[in-house]
């Protein structure tokens, strides 16, 4: 009995590596990654996830979008692929966290909008950089070279944009264990 769930799991998350048909049509900017946490106690139910904030005038779908997890200097990267439809609307905030996004396998948690455990195949970087791309082309870029132990890498200006997501000045650690998913950050010092 075991050995069949097990064989129902695997053939699951080998479905869905699959391609996608389409990429959702962005313009670079149009969102940004403003919020990331990576790994923290062993008891953390928050788990990591990366939050993207909708700077343009119009609601996206993202089914398609390619968030690429990778080394600075390119020696590796993990791919991940938005699998279903999942919607933004102007000034909204998501979240994608390292869940499965679908029962039967592990129920994915309140605060994360869009599981992508299924294609994430590697560690989580503790240095790295995070590309949003669609149709080949990038949407965003963010990179950090160390996460804090508790709580979130965050992009602490109003509203965020991918000029001042590119100074890392505009980035700090924010403190609270769960971080603000799906809602603006706190402002940095």
């Amino acid at each position: 009995m075991r050995a069949a769930a097990l064989v129902v799991i695997l053939a699951l998350v080998g479905c869905e590596r699959d391609p996608i048909d389409g990429c959702p049509d962005l313009a670079e900017g149009d969102l940004v990654v403003t919020e990331v946490r990576g790994p923290q106690s062993p008891d953390d139910m928050q788990g990591p996830w990366i939050e993207l904030f909708n700077a343009s005038s119009q609601t996206h779908d993202l089914i398609g979008a390619k968030i690429r997890f990778r080394r600075k200097d390119g020696s590796s990267e993990v791919p991940v692929l938005v699998r279903r439809a999942l919607t933004i609307a102007p000034g909204e905030y998501l979240v994608l966290g390292l869940f499965f996004d679908a029962e039967p396998l592990q129920p994915r948690p309140d605060h994360v909008d869009y599981g992508f455990l299924g294609d994430f195949d590697g560690a989580w970087l503790s240095a790295a950089a995070i590309d949003l791309e669609t149709c080949g082309q990038r949407v965003d870029l963010a990179t950090y070279d160390v996460l804090p132990g508790t709580g979130t890498y965050s992009l602490g200006t109003s509203p965020p944009d991918a000029e001042t997501n590119n100074l890392s000045t505009s980035w700090c650690f924010d403190p609270t264990p769960a971080g603000t998913p799906g809602a603006a950050n706190t402002a940095c010092p």
